[in-house]
């Protein structure tokens, strides 16, 4: 076998072994984009479910931007809490959640009032259960691919760092991360 062979067929073999490994970890961080409207929940009951819609929609209502479960929020919170979560933080995240659908089951509307009543109350479970929530639904609105690109200033690769810099210089909007 000439040299020039055997440098073509290392060359050859030497990408496949590497290749290989690194193309099926990339394809298994290929997530799939779940259908907000066909979505079957997998840690909240189908009723719970529909209340969390209604409370993150409560939150992130629509305006001149998307609301919260039109994003699919929701569908977030139950997906994340049901397949990440470790079991420690998925058992309390269940407790709290629990007093607070048995709460907000016993509304008769769920509005912003009832939702600051909750925030500010004394049941310490309850306002945990539902800071929680909220905190999820923001962080998790602020994320998503269509407010990232359409409602905040999104560049996919940065340059240079300016730390002080006048909201006016970004068309008053804030960066997405």
């Amino acid at each position: 076998m000439k040299r020039r062979q055997v440098l073509k067929y290392t060359a050859l073999f030497t990408g496949a072994a590497v290749g290989a490994p690194l193309l099926l970890s990339l394809e298994s961080c290929a997530s799939e984009v779940k259908n907000v409207n066909t979505y079957k929940p997998q840690f909240f009951s189908e009723d719970d479910f529909a209340i969390v819609k209604k409370v993150v929609d409560t939150i992130l209502p629509a305006t001149d931007s998307p609301s919260a479960s039109e994003v699919g929020v929701h569908v977030m919170i139950d997906d994340m809490v049901a397949n990440v979560y470790p079991e420690p933080e998925k058992q309390i995240y269940a407790d709290q959640s629990k007093v607070l659908m048995n709460h907000l089951n016993s509304l008769e509307t769920i509005d912003k009032s009832q939702l600051l009543l909750i925030e500010q109350g004394d049941d310490e479970v309850l306002r945990n259960g539902f800071q929680a929530l909220k905190q999820q639904s923001v962080a998790y609105y602020l994320n998503t691919e269509k407010v990232g690109k359409e409602f905040l200033n999104y560049l996919p690769v940065p340059g240079e760092y300016e730390g002080c810099i006048e909201l006016s210089e970004v068309d008053g909007k804030a960066w997405a991360i």
